[in-house]
């Protein structure tokens, strides 16, 4: 149950004040780290740190000042008043009942979450009487170590849903830490977070494709980082100047199917996968070339070869 004890009122309209709301992280993860060091540096207190992984609790513990705690959490709600929950989705519905149950969460205080897929309300049982605001707060960007701060975050665009005061309070986060905010219905997390991963993950896995090809063939040992990645780099770069469609480079660009044809006929005989990821990959980049004005018989060309 809530302790009858409320937090001190904050009105949605006003900015909080980080002071007054000290944090909990409970799942000390990549983004759970972040996260919670960025709410330190803008001046939040973290009190406590608990999870599964006692490596992680302990370290970012460790690098906060926190205390650490454990499931099932009793006392939580005396502690802190910003809880943050960040095990993986699967995980979530069980934490917030366990929350329920023993953390004894204070009126006044807001649950947040940073899942991707899972709307806010899945943190609900966490207080049972309804007294939190509840947040999704998920930053749009990759997560690669546990040593992010708020200057990691800055200009990141960051999805907020939930109640009403939990947006409010999520607009408020995102100016503190400098964040760009939009609001997502939960019906369309899912959708706004695979284009993220589509373009994170996506360019791991082109890495890769590209990676396989070259092992096929007798080439320096650092070919990826050497050749790949810089090649992968120049492409967003130039990306990120000129736009779509004017920063697409490569045959498609120049309506070039031969090039395109023997792409293909080499991947089919080396790896058929590849060759059904390289078609996939020329169709997208046809649509661009065809936005940006190929001549129509080029792009008639292209199709002939995707057709083989």
């Amino acid at each position: 149950m809530a302790s009858e004890r409320a937090w001190p009122a904050w009105e949605p309209a006003d900015p909080p004040d980080p002071k007054e709301w000290p944090a909990a992280c409970i799942g000390p993860g990549r983004v759970g780290s972040a996260l919670t060091r960025a709410l330190q540096t803008a001046g939040f207190p973290i009190v406590a740190v608990g999870g599964r992984s006692k490596e992680g609790v302990a370290r970012l513990a460790s690098g906060t000042g926190a205390a650490t705690i454990h499931d099932p959490w009793s006392g939580l709600g005396e502690q802190a008043r910003l809880v943050l929950v960040t095990v993986p989705d699967r995980h979530l519905a069980g934490v917030a009942a366990r929350l329920g149950e023993g953390a004894g969460l204070r009126p006044g205080s807001l649950l947040m979450q940073a899942s991707a897929t899972e709307p806010a309300a899945v943190l609900a049982p966490a207080t049972p009487s309804g007294a939190a605001a509840s947040l999704s707060f998920h930053p749009l960007r990759p997560f690669p170590d546990r040593e992010g701060d708020a200057a990691s975050l800055r200009g990141v665009f960051t999805a907020l849903e939930g109640n009403e005061a939990g947006l409010a309070f999520g607009h408020h986060l995102a100016a503190i830490l400098e964040t760009r905010p939009v609001t997502i219905a939960a019906a369309d997390k899912t959708l706004y977070h695979a284009a993220g991963v589509l373009s994170a993950t996506g360019v791991m896995a082109l890495a890769r494709a590209a990676a396989e090809v070259a092992d096929r063939l007798d080439l320096p040992a650092d070919f990826l980082n050497a050749a790949i990645l810089p090649g992968m780099q120049a492409a967003l770069e130039g990306l990120a100047r000129h736009g779509l469609p004017d920063g697409l480079t490569g045959p498609v660009s120049r309506g070039d199917d031969g090039v395109v044809g023997r792409h293909l006929a080499a991947l089919e005989a080396s790896d058929p996968e590849l060759a059904d990821l390289y078609r996939l990959l020329v169709r997208l980049n046809l649509r661009t070339a065809e936005e940006g004005g190929l001549d129509p018989e080029a792009v008639a060309r292209l199709r002939d070869v995707l057709r083989e």
